[in-house]
């Protein structure tokens, strides 16, 4: 979830959103949901309340499942929400 220029320049950190395997429907409106797919084993729900940095090296081979494209517009909406940022 960071800028194209911050990976074009080789930052050693990342900053991400990560995942959890334990879906809690009451934080719908603060965590995306993604179905089971690809190597996601089983339904996931982004963290979007808890944006973290993260070393590049911590991050594994290869991504588990890729978001689509309506998926990733949830995902930047709750990020707005939770920053508080109204769109422009």
């Amino acid at each position: 979830m960071q800028a194209d220029i911050l990976n074009d320049l080789g930052t050693p950190m990342v900053v991400v959103l990560p995942m959890t395997t334990r879906v809690h429907t009451a934080f719908k409106h603060f965590r995306v949901t993604i179905a089971a797919r690809e190597r996601l084993l089983s339904d996931c729900q982004v963290v979007v309340d808890q944006p973290r940095a993260l070393d590049r090296n911590r991050i594994g081979t290869g991504p588990l499942t890729r978001l689509t494209e309506d998926e990733m517009k949830t995902v930047e909406r709750s990020l707005l929400a939770i920053l508080d940022i109204n769109e422009v």
